[in-house]
């Protein structure tokens, strides 16, 4: 069975390459546009309203919301603290280390600007295989 990545990113650059590279290694890929429609997707799993995915690639920096509630909000939940997280931002790493030490509980946390499209979906398989 596909395997369901949700892709939480505001900047239509990224979405169009993750997407394209996603859709390529045989994942199923849907895409939210900002933090209100990630919060809202993130009711309706709670509800059973939308399947749940095997994974959420979330951007940090939205227009509306900050991942990091996002993050916070999901994690916090029983329902929906198993689905798991990668944080994809360009943050610098120490940036990262500060936002880890608040408490915010991601599977990954990955630097856009290191990371090459492939490099990204190897990391996604190899999760998977772990899973």
């Amino acid at each position: 069975m596909q395997k369901k990545i949700l892709l939480i990113e505001d900047e239509p650059f990224q979405i169009e390459i993750y997407e394209k590279a996603i859709k390529e290694a045989g994942f199923e890929i849907e895409t939210l546009k900002s933090g209100k429609e990630g919060l809202k997707a993130l009711e309706e799993i709670k509800t059973q309203k939308k399947e749940k995915p095997d994974l959420i690639l979330l951007d940090l920096v939205l227009p509306d919301i900050d991942g990091i509630i996002i993050l916070k909000k999901a994690k916090s939940d029983p329902q929906l603290k198993d689905i798991p997280f990668f944080i994809l931002t360009n943050y610098p790493a120490l940036e990262l280390e500060i936002i880890r030490k608040e408490d915010v509980v991601a599977e990954k946390y990955l630097v856009k600007a290191d990371l090459t499209p492939s490099q990204l979906i190897e990391i996604i398989k190899e999760w998977f295989k772990e899973e």
